[in-house]
C-alpha cells in the first residue's frame, strides 16, 4: 500500500513508518521538519515532504501527482503546548484535520486514520469509560480531537471517506513528545536513567490511562488494516495500563531503587491529567478488529529502561 503519515517525523509516526516499511508498504512522511530521529535511520529511505499541515496549499501539494491508499493523521499540537498558543493550536489541530479530510476527497484517498485521545473526555465518568461516553474535555487539545472525530464521521457520511478514529491513552516511549501534559509518562524514565532523579509535576495519586508505544503502533496497524465490513463504528478506543504517578515511580524503583522521585504539582498540568479517565473500555476494538494490549506496567518499565540504557543513558 501507499501510505502518507502526517507528523511522520515524530516519535509515533517514525515507529509506525518503520513497521509499515518492514512489511513492504511505500511510506511518505509529511512534517513541519525534515529532521529524522537518530533512532529511525530507516526513515531516510522514505519520501519526505516538508510542509505546514495547517496550510491547505502546502498539504495538497504533498498529494499532487501521487496516489495514496491511506493517510494516517498524527500531526497535532499537544495539550500543554496548545494551551500556551491557542491560535496556532487552532490552525494545526482544527484546520489541519479539515485539510487532511479535504485532501482525501479531492485525491480519492481510500482511507483516513485519525488519532484521538483519552483527553477527549472530562471528569466524573464511570470507569472503564465507554466509547460512547459524553465528551466534555477541559483542554483545547481534547476539544479539537472531539471536533476531529465528528468532522471525520461527517466526511464519511457526506463524501464516503473511509474514516477511522482511534482514541489512544497517553503514549509512553523513549524520547516521547514533550508538548503534552502526559509527557511525564516518558520523561520519568529518561530522567531516572540519565539523572537518577525525577520531579513529577503531578500529585502522587494523579494518573491516567497509559499505553506503551509498541502497543500504540500495533493498535494503529490493527485499525488501519481492518476490513471495513467488520467495523461497526467509525471511532474506537484502546487501553493499556492505568497507573498513578506514584505507581509508575514504584515500578522504576523495583528495578532501580537508587532513583529519587519527588512531587511538585503544577496546577495546570495536574488538573489536565486529573480530568482524564484512568481506563478506557476497549471491548469493541477487541470484538471488531482483534485488539488486545500486550504490555503491562512492569513490561513497559523494563522495555523503557532497557532502551534508554542501550543508548548509553
Amino acid at each position: 500500500m501507499r501510505i502518507l503519515i502526517t507528523g511522520g517525523k515524530g516519535n509515533l509516526g517514525g515507529r509506525l513508518a518503520k513497521a509499515l516499511m518492514a512489511r513492504g508498504d511505500a511510506v511518505t512522511l509529511f512534517d513541519i521538519t525534515n529532521s529524522a530521529k537518530e533512532d529511525f535511520p530507516e526513515l531516510r529511505e522514505c519520501r519526505t515532504v516538508v510542509g505546514d499541515i495547517s496550510d491547505p496549499e502546502s498539504f495538497l501539494g504533498a498529494l499532487a501527482g501521487e496516489r495514496f491508499d491511506s493517510i494516517v493523521h498524527l500531526a497535532a499540537l499537544l495539550s500543554a503546548e496548545a494551551e500556551t498558543d491557542l491560535v496556532r493550536a487552532w490552525r494545526v489541530n482544527m484546520d489541519g484535520t479539515r485539510n487532511v479530510l479535504e485532501a482525501a476527497v479531492k485525491f480519492e484517498v481510500g482511507r483516513v486514520v485519525f488519532t484521538s485521545t483519552v483527553a477527549s473526555f472530562g471528569t466524573g465518568l464511570p470507569e472503564p469509560v465507554s466509547v460512547d461516553a459524553p465528551q466534555w474535555p477541559v483542554s483545547f487539545y481534547g476539544a479539537a480531537k472531539v471536533a476531529g472525530e465528528r468532522l471525520g464521521v461527517y466526511y464519511q457520511q457526506r463524501f464516503g471517506v473511509d474514516f477511522r478514529g482511534l482514541r489512544l491513552p497517553a503514549v509512553t516511549a523513549p524520547h516521547g513528545a514533550g508538548g503534552g501534559a502526559s509527557a511525564y509518562c516518558s520523561h520519568l524514565y529518561v530522567d531516572a536513567v540519565t539523572k537518577g532523579a525525577y520531579a513529577f509535576y503531578l500529585q502522587p495519586t494523579t494518573g491516567t490511562a497509559v499505553i506503551y508505544i509498541d502497543d500504540a503502533v500495533r493498535a494503529l496497524l490493527g485499525i488501519h488494516d481492518a476490513d471495513e465490513a467488520d467495523l461497526r463504528r467509525r471511532v474506537y478506543q484502546v487501553n493499556g495500563v492505568s497507573p498513578t504517578a506514584e505507581e509508575m515511580a514504584a515500578a522504576v524503583l523495583a528495578v532501580m531503587p537508587e532513583v529519587e522521585f519527588t512531587y511538585a504539582p503544577d496546577p495546570v498540568r495536574d488538573a489536565i491529567v486529573q480530568s482524564w479517565p484512568g481506563r478506557l473500555d476497549d471491548t469493541e476494538s477487541t470484538r471488531d478488529w482483534g485488539w488486545r494490549s500486550e504490555v503491562d506496567l512492569a513490561e513497559m518499565t523494563d522495555r523503557m529502561l532497557a532502551a534508554l540504557r542501550a543508548e548509553g543513558g
